[in-house]
């Protein structure tokens, strides 16, 4: 539904942005569900992981807000409580992996009921190609596994906020042909909400998003690509891809190098490209700059790629792809010299983490 006023959208970036920064502010001075340093860890001082509520706090006003354009952003926004109460009972008592994971997917497999599925996507060579009835089951799968992926990487001050602020104002703009909706609106108050969180946890960190935040933003980004191929104004479903390509070669990548070592890949490591920078002697800020520079330049060929035919619209991900498979490979390589992969970092090396909990 298009809004009426643009004071209505504005004034929702507005609120979300400064009831995420005061609430912030108040749970860093409380220091509730502190994380306390371990030898994964990319912190040395206990830090609280409660950011993920301030954010909902943010999110939750803004979205009520823009309800008034479009009721239908009230179940969005219950789904969005749901992903992050997942992850923040998650930051309360670790919960089993599996437990989780079901709670993930049903998170998805509510929204695909709600709000329906991607129902077509490129296909390299072919073009456009109906998923038919598998499309449901796609499009969880996006969700879940988008999920994670930004879970993982939240493990540096500054890198998963930052990259989603980018994004999704890069969502917003190429969904900008649908008009000025509710939904368009919803991407900006989801970005000014991080933006209000990122004092708290750039350059330092005095609050951590946990996995309530990561959860809950993972979804977001998430859920809203997928809302966006399938609009009024579709975006191809490789926009929001290959726009976090930078943060899903990192995961795949390093997964693909733990099982070729026969490692457990559900198991906490600090071995993904971003940490290894880090114990490598890289800055917290250097790591967040690089990375919001390769999303930069993942966002350009996103914008490339929608101007491409629809069976070539895989050369934008790809292309991504092999040109960041020599640097994560010669990196790999100094960090195995440098005895990385041999075992668990000394204390010299803290200054990474997976956990998603001790992340930033």
């Amino acid at each position: 539904m298009t809004l009426s006023s643009p004071l209505l959208p504005g004034g929702a970036v507005l609120l979300a942005a400064a009831l995420t920064y005061l609430s912030g502010r108040l749970l860093a001075q409380k220091k509730w569900l502190a994380d306390s340093p371990v030898a994964r860890s990319s912190h040395q001082t206990p830090t609280p992981r409660t950011g993920g509520a301030a954010i909902m706090i943010g999110l939750s006003a803004g979205a009520l807000l823009l309800a008034a354009g479009d009721p239908a952003l009230l179940k969005f926004a219950a789904l969005a409580f749901a992903a992050f109460g997942l992850g923040f009972a998650d930051d309360v008592r670790p919960l089993p992996a599996f437990l989780k994971l079901i709670g993930q997917v049903a998170v998805a497999a509510a929204f695909v009921l709600l709000f329906g599925a991607v129902d077509s996507a490129p296909v390299p060579f072919l073009g456009d190609v109906a998923l038919g009835p598998a499309a449901p089951v796609l499009t969880v799968f996006w969700i879940v596994a988008f999920m994670n992926a930004y879970n993982f990487m939240d493990g540096a001050n500054g890198l998963a906020a930052t990259a989603a602020i980018f994004a999704l104002s890069a969502l917003a703009v190429a969904a900008a042909g649908a008009g000025a909706s509710a939904w368009g609106a919803l991407r900006g108050v989801a970005a000014s909400a991080l933006f209000g969180f990122l004092p708290h946890n750039f350059p330092e960190a005095r609050l951590f998003m946990g996995d309530g935040g990561s959860q809950l933003i993972g979804f977001i980004i998430a859920a809203l690509a997928a809302l966006a191929a399938s609009g009024a104004a579709p975006v191809s479903p490789l926009f929001a891809p290959t726009v976090f390509m930078p943060f899903l070669f990192d995961v795949a990548f390093t997964l693909a190098h733990r099982l070729g070592r026969r490692r457990n890949i559900a198991t906490a490591h600090n071995e993904h490209l971003y940490q290894l920078l880090i114990r490598l002697g890289a800055s917290h800020a250097r790591v967040t700059a690089l990375y919001l520079g390769l999303v930069a330049v993942s966002t350009v060929a996103a914008i490339f790629a929608s101007a491409l035919p629809a069976p070539l619209a895989f050369a934008a991900p790809a292309g991504l792809f092999l040109a960041f498979l020599v640097p994560a490979l010669l990196l790999f390589r100094k960090a195995s010299a440098a005895g990385l992969f041999s075992a668990p970092a000394p204390n010299a090396a803290r200054r990474a983490d997976l956990l998603p909990k001790a992340a930033e």
